[in-house]
């Protein structure tokens, strides 16, 4: 574990790096490093033995529920998490929203008791065990998973709810180094009922966690997506087939601190699929030159592209 945590120090160190100074070697650095962060995890994830299965075939009929989950309930949650809640109930038009907590979880899932034993231990974090309630949801009923930050300005695409695998695909970019390869985004994950892929996942997790009392990384989900996407043709042809649908998840940041203009309004009109990552722990500004930005503009329930 010392030595994981030293190698993402030195990872951390050669990606500041190659961003100030652009010089291609401090990048091969980077990549190198990662790549062999990458071997020792898989390793890990390896002694686990966990494989694929197909226990149960995949359910060809789309569930048409969205999940989300704030562990205090959503009355407890900042201004903009509930913002972010109520764009996806505006949405999700025939789908049913269903927003989980601590107590409702139990509800609707039958976990392991050493999860939940480890969780109440605090062993397992409120991020970890977010991950595995993801993927167990989505492996017992299906539909889409999204975390409690994701704003939407369209309805949800219909691709997310028709295929046995979706998420937000995107395009990598030559300094993107992105550990899902531009195939998912674990904060917005699709799937229909006992789909193989997400069982894998969510196996791995529950095996690590049946081995372990503590965590060997944080993106763990990612890495094990990533493990399955390397390893087995089913999964990465799974992938592949995916549309693109997520090149502009981020485009929305970039107005949030600035007064609505016409250049603004056009490009988030032009997207035409309206899903955006948002984070509670930014700070955003609320005016700009005495005008209410975007950010104040969605606090007080008033954006809108029409």
């Amino acid at each position: 574990m010392f030595s994981l945590n030293l190698l993402n120090k030195v990872i951390k160190k050669s990606r500041h790096l190659a961003k100030k100074t652009k010089l291609p070697f401090f990048q091969r650095v980077s990549s190198r490093l990662e790549e062999k962060k990458k071997r020792v995890i898989f390793s890990a994830i390896d002694a686990l033995a966990v494989k694929p299965s197909r226990d149960e075939p995949a359910v060809a009929e789309p569930t048409r529920i969205v999940w989300i989950c704030w562990f205090q309930g959503r009355e407890h949650a900042p201004e903009l998490v509930k913002r972010c809640i109520a764009s996806v109930e505006k949405h999700a038009l025939e789908a049913k929203v269903v927003v989980l907590t601590d107590e409702t979880i139990p509800q609707y899932l039958t976990l392991p008791e050493h999860i939940v034993q480890k969780y109440q231990q605090g062993r397992i974090s409120k991020a970890q065990y977010s991950d595995i309630v993801r993927c167990s949801l989505l492996y017992q009923y299906g539909g889409i998973w999204m975390d409690a930050t994701v704003f939407l300005t369209r309805p949800i695409p219909e691709s997310l709810f028709a295929r046995e695998f979706s998420s937000l695909r995107f395009d990598l970019n030559k300094e993107d180094n992105a550990l899902s390869q531009g195939f998912w985004t674990a904060y917005l994950l699709a799937s229909h009922k006992h789909n193989s892929l997400v069982k894998y996942v969510r196996d791995v997790l529950y095996a690590y966690w049946l081995q372990h009392d503590d965590l060997i990384e944080y993106f763990l989900i990612d890495y094990s997506f990533r493990h399955a996407l390397e390893h087995y043709a089913e999964f990465r042809t799974l992938l592949l087939e995916q549309p693109v649908i997520g090149n502009n998840r981020f485009l929305i940041r970039q107005f949030m601190n600035k007064k609505t203009d016409d250049n603004g309004w056009a490009a988030l009109r032009d997207d035409a699929i309206g899903i955006y990552k948002l984070s509670h722990k930014e700070t955003y500004q609320t005016e700009d030159n005495q005008q209410p930005t975007l950010y104040a503009q969605i606090l007080k329930g008033a954006f809108s592209l029409n």
